[in-house]
């Protein structure tokens, strides 16, 4: 009787450790893991008593757990003239909500991003060094 006890205990802990091992779909929670988003939208600068419009491309790659939500991001700069890139990918992180909205930070406040997934679109607003919000920017699932 006693072993009998201890082979169900024995077998209901490995049950339970192969099943916290297996990752779970979660119902209503977006799955974006791997995937690369992208926009391209422009930036206006006031130089002087004129504003610049800079043509910004920006890309952005997820890695997921569950809501918690981490991503890689290149911003490139292209004027016609010059083109200026992130030397180094912008690491973000964030939580996505069950109701499909989005809200991302990198450590440093170089790029932020909050917004909400619209079928097969991603939009919302970019703010470049915390101090360059750009709003309805719409991104595009690149892969």
């Amino acid at each position: 009787m006693k072993s009998a006890r201890q082979l169900g205990t024995l077998v209901t802990a490995l049950a339970l450790t192969l099943a916290a091992c297996i990752p779970v779909s979660v119902p209503g929670l977006r799955h974006i893991d791997g995937q690369t988003w992208r926009s391209r939208f422009d930036v206006s600068v006031q130089v002087g008593p004129s504003v610049v419009n800079l043509p910004v491309d920006l890309a952005i790659t997820f890695q997921q757990n569950l809501q918690d939500i981490s991503a890689d991001a290149t911003l490139e700069y292209d004027t016609g003239i010059f083109r200026l890139q992130t030397g180094s990918l912008v690491e973000l992180h964030g939580r996505l909500g069950f109701d499909d909205s989005l809200s991302l930070d990198s450590p440093a406040g170089t790029l932020s991003f909050t917004g909400q997934f619209v079928g097969d679109r991603l939009v919302g607003t970019v703010a470049i060094a915390g101090v360059v919000p750009v709003a309805d920017v719409v991104f595009v699932r690149a892969r």
